[in-house]
C-alpha cells in the first residue's frame, strides 16, 4: 500500500536539517507564513544572509521585511554591495536591523555612496565575530577616512573568538606600525598595502610580523600607488643592513601568501621568510611591467639557496612572476635547468614559462 507523505509530516530534525541547505531568502520565499509550526521553527534557526550582483532590489525588500522579526538569528552575510539595479545594500540593511550575533561577515565592492557609521558601530559591539572580509576590487570606491576607520576597528577588535581577517583593499596601511597588538586568537589574516615607493617595503613588514603571534596563515599584497613627487616617501631598503638577530619569530607560521606589484631582490624576501622558520607551504607572485629588479629572481639556484637557509621545512612552493620587457630575450633554458632541484625534490612539481611576444602595427605610410 501506498502512502504519501506531505511536508507537514516531516520531523521538526528533518525541517533543520533543510533549513541549513538554504539562504535566508530562500527560507522566507518558500516556507514563511506556511503555517504555525514552520513558523515556531522559523523563529529559532541560524540564518545565513547571501546577496549576490545579480539580485534584485524587490528581493531586497522582502528579505528586509522579514528580517525584522529575525534579524537576531542571522549568523552569517556575504553581501555585494551593489546589486543589478540598486547600490548601498549594506547601508540599507544596517541601518534597518541589528546583527547581534553575527559571527561572519563578507563584504564584496563597497559602492562610493555607502554610509557606513552603522556599519562600524555595529561591527565594533560584536562579541561572536569570527570572520570578518572585505574584497574591493576597486578600492577607490571606499574614503581614506573609512578605510583607516575600518582597519582599525577589524584589527583592534575585541572578540574574544575573531579567527580570520581579510582586507583587500588598496591602502596605505603603514599606520598600522603604530599598532601594538591585534586580535590574540587571530588565526588567518590577509592586507593589502598599497605603497608610496616602488620598492617593497620589508621593514615595514617586518614591523607588522612583530603582531602576528597566533597567525598561522598569513597573506600580503603589496601595490605600488604612485604619489606626487613633493610628497613622495623614499623606502629604499637596498642600502639599509638588516639585522637578523632582531627579526621576530613566527614559529607557528605555516602558510604565508606574498603577492607584489613592486620592485624587490632576494635579500627583501629571505628577512622576511628568516621570520618563518617552520613554514610549509610558501606562495610568491609577482608582477611587474619592467625589467628594473634583480634578474636574480629568474635564478632556481638563489631560491634554492634561500629556500633551504630559511625555511627547511617547506613542502609546498608555488612562484609566478610575470615580466613585460623590451630590450634582450631571455634564455628560457637557463631559467629552466636552474629549477631542476625543485622538480626532484617535489614529485608532482609542474613548471611552465611561457613567452609571448607583442607586435605593433605602425599606422600610416
Amino acid at each position: 500500500m501506498n502512502r504519501h507523505i506531505q511536508l507537514e509530516d516531516l520531523s521538526n530534525e528533518i525541517f533543520f536539517e533543510i533549513f541549513d541547505y538554504l539562504y535566508a531568502l530562500e527560507i522566507f520565499i518558500s516556507f514563511t507564513c506556511l503555517n504555525r509550526r514552520i513558523s515556531s521553527i522559523l523563529q529559532s534557526i541560524p540564518l545565513r544572509i547571501v546577496i549576490l550582483s545579480d539580485h534584485c532590489y524587490r528581493q531586497i525588500k522582502f528579505l528586509s521585511s522579514d528580517l525584522a522579526n529575525h534579524a537576531d538569528q542571522v549568523i552569517s552575510l556575504e553581501i555585494f554591495d551593489t546589486i543589478c539595479d540598486y547600490t548601498s545594500i549594506i547601508s540599507i540593511l544596517f541601518n534597518r536591523h541589528n546583527f547581534p550575533n553575527l559571527e561572519s561577515c563578507i563584504f564584496v565592492s563597497i559602492s562610493s555612496t555607502t554610509i557606513l557609521e552603522n556599519v562600524f558601530k555595529q561591527i565594533k559591539s560584536l562579541n561572536r565575530l569570527v570572520s570578518f572580509s572585505l574584497y574591493q576590487p576597486n578600492g577607490e570606491n571606499i574614503n581614506e577616512i573609512d578605510k583607516h576607520n575600518l582597519t582599525n576597528i577589524i584589527l583592534l577588535h575585541k572578540s574574544p573568538v575573531l579567527r580570520s581577517i581579510s582586507l583587500q583593499f588598496n591602502y596605505d596601511n603603514m599606520h598600522l606600525l603604530n599598532l601594538t597588538s591585534m586580535p590574540s586568537n587571530l588565526v588567518s589574516l590577509k592586507l593589502c598595502i598599497s605603497s608610496s615607493s616602488s620598492i617593497l617595503p620589508v621593514y615595514s613588514i617586518i614591523s607588522m610580523l612583530r603582531l602576528c603571534h597566533s597567525v598561522r596563515y598569513l597573506g600580503i599584497m603589496v601595490t605600488y600607488q604612485a604619489v606626487n613627487e613633493n610628497n613622495a616617501i623614499n623606502t629604499s631598503t637596498s642600502s639599509k643592513p638588516i639585522n637578523y638577530n632582531d627579526l621576530p619569530i613566527l614559529s607557528q607560521m605555516i602558510s604565508f601568501d606574498l603577492t607584489i606589484f613592486v620592485i624587490c631582490d632576494s635579500r627583501s624576501i629571505a628577512s622576511i621568510l628568516h621570520c618563518m622558520p617552520h613554514l610549509t607551504h610558501f606562495y610568491f607572485t609577482m608582477d611587474i611591467a619592467t625589467w628594473s629588479y634583480p634578474a636574480e629572481l629568474l635564478d632556481g639556484y638563489v631560491w634554492q639557496d634561500m629556500l633551504e637557509r630559511c625555511v627547511p621545512r617547506l613542502s609546498k612552493f608555488e612562484f609566478h612572476i610575470s615580466i613585460i620587457k623590451t630590450n634582450s630575450i631571455l634564455d628560457l633554458d637557463i631559467i629552466v635547468n636552474s629549477f631542476a632541484y625543485f622538480v626532484q625534490k617535489y614529485s608532482n612539481r609542474n613548471m611552465i614559462v611561457q613567452r609571448w611576444k607583442f607586435f605593433f602595427r605602425r599606422s600610416g605610410k
